[in-house]
Order: structure tokens, then C-alpha cells, then sequence
């Protein structure tokens, strides 16, 4: 996938970041440790003397060089036991004075076998996806800005159920707060649905945030705005269209708000379906959020993406507009 050259600098930032912090923490560890156990300082230094005489040693032309060098190297081996026997007994772990690295295939390079490690190309695909994510409206939207007391109590006459609109949301709620507290890749989807100003988006960011703060990547954006964005790629050039398509589908969580409210097109619906499809295919979850009922869907969507929708887990939105009521509030 072609990226801007922009991107590579900053997936590069990351990683440098990356060596740069556990560096600190391992000379953290070192400099603790070497003040809970001084002979710890007078191992590491014996070592570094091993480690230059197997050099000189090396180097020089003596007969018995093989045999000179099994004896540093069984006299390195000892300092090294001893050392993991004071961490022990001193209740730390053996590898506790080890190198630290966020991934020990390139340690922290971003080079790999031959071209650039997979951690990298995660970098890569964070920073692209947060890129795309730059209008992410996260500000106060969190779960604990999240007030269900807002939700009637009472059943409402008419509706399909017996549980009022608090009841409902209070379900929607915990089912959030626990998808973001435990998410994962693969996972499953959530298909969000009710009318408008009842909570949707904010429950959805509030997901977004948590798994933000966990490091995997995160794609918001309107259903119009992200199709547009598609179409301007696709016919204009406006950006490289595989780059925004892929970063789509690649993402760890895709939050596609406002499903309904973008232009009818055969293009649009094409893309929606090869989208939600895909994200399917690689176990990628997706929320979509809409204010269409089931109704509204079937009419608007093909059998394929509406089966789609509701293949996901379900949550329904009840009550009335709650931003009517906080406008009150104040």
C-alpha cells in the first residue's frame, strides 16, 4: 500500500519513541537495582572486563587461544548465574536487568528480514488510520459522562416491550463499557439503532476512547463524510484510493456513524457492502450507528448489507431526544 512520505517519518517517530522509553526504563532498573544490591555494580563490571579481553583475546595471535576463550567464557557464564541468583534471592525476576523492547523481532528498529518489521507497518497503519480520524470528535465523550438518568423510567405505551427506555439504555451501557474494557481483535460487531439524540454517538466514542488508550487503531467518521472522501479518490484522484479503502478495512475498530444520511448511489451502497463484507471477512469489528428503523433499511439497502447490519450485535435505542433535555438543563 502506497502511504504520503509524511506517514513513514511518523510511523518512524514511533518507533524511535518506542527504543528511546524503554531505554530510560531499563537504565531506571539498573540504576534501582544497583542500589538494593552494590555487588550487582561490581558483576557488571567484571563482565564488561570478560567482554574486552575475549576481544584482545580474539585478536592476538597465542597458541592456546581456543582454550583461553572457553575460560572467559565460562568465567562470563558464572558472573552472569551469579547475577540472575542476586535478583532472585533479592525477589526480582532473572531477566529483570535485560534489554526492554516493545518487539524483540527487530528490537525496536522497525527493520525486519529484509525490508521493514511488521511493527512498522502497524505504526504505519495507526498513524494512516489516524489521519483519517483527524475530525474524531472525542472531547467529553466518555462513559462516565454518560448519564442515564436522563432515560425515562417508565415503559412507553405502544412499544414492543416491557422494559422502560432506562432499562434498555442501562443494558446498552454495561454491554459498552465491558466491549471496551475487554476488546480484542477479532471481535465482534455492534449494529446501533434508534432515533436521534438518544446516545448513540456518545457510546460509540466512549468505545473508541477506551480502545484508543489500549493502542490499537481506531477509524471514525460519518457514513456521507467516509463515502464521499472514497468517491473523491476514486473518480477525482484526489488521494490515493487503495490507501483510504485499506486503511477501512485494515483498522482495528471502524466506527461508521450516521448510516442513512449520505446521497443514494449504486456506488455508495457497493462500497458500504465491500466494506462491512470485508471487515467481516478479516474479523475486523465495525460499529454502525443509524437512525433508519428496519423498516427504512430494507427499502433503502439491499437484502446483502441489511443481513449484514443484523448479523451484528444489536442494540436498540429508546427513549426521548436526550440532547433536547440537557439544552433544558442548562
Amino acid at each position: 500500500m502506497a502511504y504520503p512520505s509524511e506517514y513513514y517519518t511518523k510511523a518512524q517517530e514511533i518507533i524511535d519513541k518506542r527504543r528511546f522509553d524503554n531505554s530510560l526504563k531499563a537504565e531506571k532498573r539498573l540504576r534501582e537495582v544497583r542500589s538494593k544490591i552494590p555487588e550487582i555494580v561490581e558483576i557488571d563490571s567484571k563482565l564488561s572486563k570478560t567482554i574486552d579481553e575475549l576481544v584482545k583475546i580474539i585478536l592476538s595471535d597465542k597458541p592456546d587461544k581456543k582454550q583461553l576463550i572457553e575460560q572467559v567464557k565460562e568465567e562470563n557464564l558464572a558472573l552472569q548465574e551469579r547475577m540472575k541468583e542476586l535478583l532472585r534471592k533479592n525477589g526480582y525476576a532473572v531477566d529483570y536487568l535485560d534489554p526492554i523492547y516493545t518487539c524483540r523481532k527487530c528490537h525496536d528498529t522497525g527493520n525486519g528480514d529484509g525490508g521493514r518489521c511488521s511493527c512498522f507497518n502497524d505504526a504505519l497503519k495507526a498513524v494512516a488510520a489516524q489521519e483519517l480520524s483527524k475530525s474524531l470528535p472525542m472531547g467529553l465523550t466518555c462513559f462516565e459522562s454518560f448519564d442515564l438518568s436522563l432515560y425515562s423510567d417508565t415503559v412507553t405505551p405502544g412499544m414492543n416491550t416491557k422494559r422502560s427506555p432506562r432499562e434498555m439504555m442501562t443494558q446498552n451501557y454495561e454491554y459498552c463499557k465491558e466491549y471496551a474494557e475487554y476488546f480484542r481483535v477479532p471481535n465482534e460487531s455492534i449494529f446501533m439503532t434508534g432515533g436521534t439524540g438518544l446516545g448513540k454517538t456518545h457510546l460509540s466514542l466512549s468505545i473508541a476512547k477506551k480502545v484508543i488508550e489500549k493502542n490499537y487503531s481506531v477509524v471514525y467518521g460519518s457514513v456521507p463524510d467516509l463515502l464521499r472522501r472514497i468517491e473523491n479518490a476514486h473518480f477525482n484522484k484526489s488521494e490515493d484510493e487503495t490507501e483510504v479503502i485499506n486503511t477501512l478495512k485494515e483498522c482495528d475498530l471502524l466506527l461508521l456513524d450516521d448510516l442513512g444520511a449520505e446521497f443514494e448511489s449504486t456506488f455508495y451502497v457497493s462500497c458500504l457492502y465491500e466494506l462491512i463484507n470485508s471487515r467481516t471477512g478479516y474479523g475486523k469489528p465495525t460499529i454502525v450507528n443509524t437512525n433508519l428503523s428496519g423498516a427504512e433499511l430494507k427499502k433503502r439497502y439491499s437484502d446483502r448489507i441489511v443481513s449484514r447490519l443484523y448479523s451484528m450485535k444489536t442494540l436498540v435505542f429508546s427513549g426521548e431526544d436526550i440532547r433536547m433535555k440537557l439544552k433544558k438543563k442548562k
